[in-house]
């Protein structure tokens, strides 16, 4: 049980590793969360294959739906230190000194500067692209993923969208 554990924890801190410097080095957070996925999906069975005798496939299944929900938390929080607002804005406020003049957070977090900055993001990543003035999803997986986050937003919160009343 103990070597179980100590697997989880050594291919999840090796997937985060790995997310952190691919995204630092080549600046796309969806190559890092990917990389780390498939470290933590195909590494742990693999170790725990290499580790467990004689091998029990129930035992890797549990461990990978464990360590596959604490990935899905990282992959959580570190989309929210990275997208957050106020976490930006703390950041800005620090880098300031510790203080900093509001109309100078006005003119950096407009609505518009922001919707180009997110849309800027979206198409360098290739998620979108940019066709006769409109944006457009860059595959269909993407379509598909949309329309069941907003399904789901809508199942569980009755809303198709953060700026719905």
């Amino acid at each position: 049980m103990m070597t179980i554990f100590m697997a989880i924890v050594i291919i999840l801190i090796i997937a985060a590793i790995c997310d952190l410097l691919i995204a630092r080095l080549s600046g796309k957070r969806l190559l890092g969360y990917m990389a780390s996925f498939l470290i933590t999906l195909i590494g742990l069975p693999l170790v725990l294959a290499s580790v467990i005798s004689p091998v029990d496939i129930y035992a890797i299944v549990v461990a990978l739906g464990i360590a596959l929900m604490w990935w899905f938390i990282y992959l959580n929080l570190a989309q929210a230190v990275e997208s957050s607002l106020r976490i930006r804005m703390l950041r800005e406020i620090d880098a300031e000194g510790g203080s900093v003049d509001i109309d100078k957070l006005k003119l950096i977090y407009n609505d518009d500067r922001l919707i180009r900055i997110r849309l800027k993001r979206l198409e360098d990543g290739g998620a979108v692209r940019l066709k006769d003035g409109r944006h457009h999803l860059n595959s269909g997986k993407l379509e598909k993923a949309a329309h069941f986050f907003t399904a789901l937003k809508r199942l569980l919160l009755n809303r198709r969208s953060q700026f719905d009343v």
